[in-house]
């Protein structure tokens, strides 16, 4: 919990900062600076502004003098008195403040550690195929290597990221390379039962495989195996996903198998024999398998990580814009947004994770929070900056009764909206278990 709330607390206030520093810096009298909503439960007063803390902790707001409809009494320090390149100017701070936090984050991680996954800059080359899944189906063999996905040209597993991404529950073309010619498969991308929201396709891009546990009594352990042990080859075949380790153990139906593994940077070989397991009809060792990817850590200047969070930030945002897009569309699955359930999961996630899994978390949600406030609905930033467009360009004021209509409508469709990612989340949860 303590997590959420810091990881919300600190997007909302940035936001309302913007707001609240381009209103003073216009000389607008400013009433409350709130983080959160409902009863005030403590703050402080500075000068005109109550800054307090209320009892919902899901957003906040500033409450500027004469902002709301029929409020204003035409003191020049009212929102409203001020011309409307200055309002403009207001409304869209809170969404500034929101991208530059998001790259001022990643920058400074990149300053301290910029670590990725190494698979995800390398050429996408299937090493595993898993079965009966969308791949298997298509036709995925390993050692095929990916050229486009779905129309959009890839040099990297980071490009198959985002296409696959939009492409839940559809069936796309993937144009893959096999000894040398090419060939364009029908690949259906299913919505992962472990991770509800996320795509699955069956192909891996090859990983170390190593044992997280050792069943006490079961071959694994009599054979000497550690948790930790990463496991290299099984009988010379060198491993690189775990759907092999489990397909050479039924293979060999009990018979004596020689894995090489690695502990502590030493190599070693250790024969074990499966033993059958009636409850799962299966012939197991005794052992459980996890993932660890090789990762690549250096520190960047300056310049090169606020350029690679530039270039970070901008992807992430594209995939928003493509994510709206499918959902308009119907090829994307109202199950990959998420609201406040969702942001509340991630980051008990990634306070477990660590402190960089935790600072990726916040930029991305600055970034999503800050293009969120930019949509043209109606008591949204994006909506207020529209009406303003909208009254300079006519050169006059909308009416008081169109402006109350436009209001009640963006309510009504913020309320919906929210609802629906609350449905979305608890269904989440619910199907994750």
């Amino acid at each position: 919990m303590l997590a959420f709330i810091f990881v919300l607390g600190v997007m909302v206030i940035f936001h309302e900062l913007g707001h609240y520093l381009a209103a003073r810096y216009f000389e607008v009298k400013v009433d409350s600076f709130s983080f959160g909503f409902g009863p005030r439960l403590f703050g402080f007063k500075h000068g005109d502004t109550d800054f307090k803390v209320c009892l919902l902790p899901l957003g906040g707001y500033v409450k500027m003098a004469g902002e709301n409809i029929g409020e204003p009494s035409g003191d020049p320090d009212e929102l409203l008195s001020k011309p409307r390149w200055q309002r403009f100017i207001i409304m869209a701070m809170g969404p500034i403040f929101n991208f530059i936090l998001a790259i001022a984050l990643l920058a400074g991680l990149f300053m301290y550690s910029f670590e990725r996954p190494a698979f995800l800059e390398q050429e996408p080359k299937v090493v595993g195929v898993l079965a009966d899944s969308g791949a298997e189906a298509a036709g995925v063999e390993p050692d095929d290597i990916i050229r486009s996905v779905d129309g959009q040209a890839v040099a990297t597993w980071m490009d198959v990221e985002l296409p696959i991404a939009m492409a839940i529950n559809r069936t796309i073309p993937v144009e893959i390379e096999r000894n040398g010619s090419l060939q364009t498969l029908q690949v259906f991308v299913s919505e992962s039962e472990s991770r509800p929201g996320a795509p699955y396709v069956g192909w891996s891009e090859g990983y170390d495989v190593v044992f997280r546990e050792i069943v006490a009594g079961a071959p694994g352990e009599l054979a000497g195996f550690r948790p930790g042990d990463q496991l290299r080859s099984v009988d010379g075949s060198k491993i690189r996903t775990t759907t092999q380790v489990i397909e050479l153990i039924q293979a060999s139906a009990g018979k004596p198998l020689s894995l090489e593994i690695e502990r502590d940077g030493v190599k070693q070989t250790r024969e074990v024999a499966a033993a059958y397991n009636e409850d799962a009809d299966a012939w197991r060792i005794g052992v459980a398998l996890s993932a660890r990817w090789k990762m690549i850590e250096s520190q960047l200047g300056f310049a090169e990580a606020v350029s690679q969070s530039v270039e970070r930030n901008v992807r992430a945002a594209g995939m928003v814009f493509s994510l709206i897009g499918g959902l308009f569309a119907g090829t994307v699955s109202p199950r990959m947004l998420s609201g406040p359930i969702g942001i509340y999961e991630y980051s008990k996630e990634a306070a477990e994770t660590g402190p960089s899994a935790l600072i990726e978390l916040m930029a991305m949600i600055s970034m999503q929070l800050g293009l969120f406030n930019l949509f043209p609905i109606p008591i949204l930033d994006g909506g207020q900056m529209l009406l303003l467009t909208v009254e300079g360009a006519i050169r006059r004021d909308v009416s008081i009764a169109i402006k109350e209509r436009i209001i009640q409508v963006g309510l009504v469709f913020i309320v919906l909206l929210f609802g629906f990612v609350m449905y979305s989340d608890l269904m989440k949860k619910i199907a994750s278990g």
